[in-house]
């Protein structure tokens, strides 16, 4: 009998297997004729750690976001990727080469980062195109409305807490940053408290622009290097509307391509074909 009941079970497995892995490949969902599949589903859900329902939707937005690049002719090829990727290295100090090794060593895979980077760089040209003719400069009275309704914003500190990093090698800063907790041979640091009004300008557009309890880039400085941790903001004032009016515009046009971008494939969604084969 237990040859028979293991003979049944291997046949069992067999043969399901085949239909199980079927199952998983099938397709769910059509999103204006293209498929979404029960394993997509899974993945999405597994992966990113949110319900099914949050997957489904998901997908749905990838798959019409997909459609729109192709139907705006929106393209990157692996040279786009790869001068990208050397921007990146630059502004941080390093070279590609350097840069990979230092992800490696973080466990992400090379691939997976130029797959990112494509992504957001056809997001970005993609938004580009689409909002080309969508939005008009605003008037004066707006801007100032803008401004009053966010002063926050527009303010700046009197004083600014830091922690101050000095060393004479560069990669010895580049390891605080990846480890602050650590004690970095060749690394001295104190905390402080500066009065922006003795920052030149570009200091000071530095630390401002940090959020709170994160590192600014590394500056050289005399014989090294400098990096700063911001830690509070002090004594915040509104800055006079004609001083930041073109940090105002920016800020207004950012918000109102975020608007946009939303709007225009809310619109896409309403009104794409969608047809559930499988419930997934």
């Amino acid at each position: 009998m237990k040859k028979i009941l293991s003979a049944l079970l291997i046949a069992f497995t067999i043969f399901a297997a085949p239909i199980f892995a079927g199952l998983v490949d099938a397709v769910s969902i059509v999103v204006n004729g293209q498929p979404i599949t029960l394993y997509e589903i899974y993945k999405a859900k597994k992966s990113l750690g949110i319900s099914k329902s949050k997957a489904v939707e998901l997908l749905i937005k990838k798959r019409i976001k997909e459609a729109e690049l192709k139907r705006l002719g929106v393209t990157v090829d692996d040279y786009d990727v790869n001068m990208e990727i050397e921007r990146i290295a630059h502004q941080n100090g390093i070279d590609s080469l350097k840069m990979r090794s230092i992800l490696a060593k973080e466990g992400v895979d090379w691939d997976e980062y130029k797959n990112r980077v494509k992504e957001r760089l056809l997001q970005e040209r993609l938004y580009r195109r689409i909002l080309s003719t969508k939005i008009e400069n605003p008037s004066e009275d707006t801007l100032k409305e803008y401004y009053r309704l966010h002063l926050k914003e527009f303010s700046m500190p009197e004083k600014i807490e830091v922690v101050e990093y000095f060393s004479k090698d560069k990669k010895a800063l580049l390891a605080v940053i990846q480890n602050p907790l650590a004690s970095i041979p060749g690394v001295s640091q104190k905390s402080e408290t500066v009065n922006t009004k003795d920052l030149n300008r570009e200091l000071l557009f530095m630390l401002t622009k940090t959020p709170k309890g994160q590192f600014t880039q590394i500056v050289p400085v005399g014989d090294g290097y400098v990096l700063f941790l911001i830690q509070d903001f002090l004594d915040q004032k509104p800055q006079p509307y004609e001083e930041v009016k073109q940090q105002v515009f920016a800020k207004w046009m950012e918000q109102k391509q975020q608007e946009a971008i939303e709007s225009h494939f809310e619109k896409l969604r309403a009104a794409a074909k969608i047809k559930v084969v499988r419930a997934p």
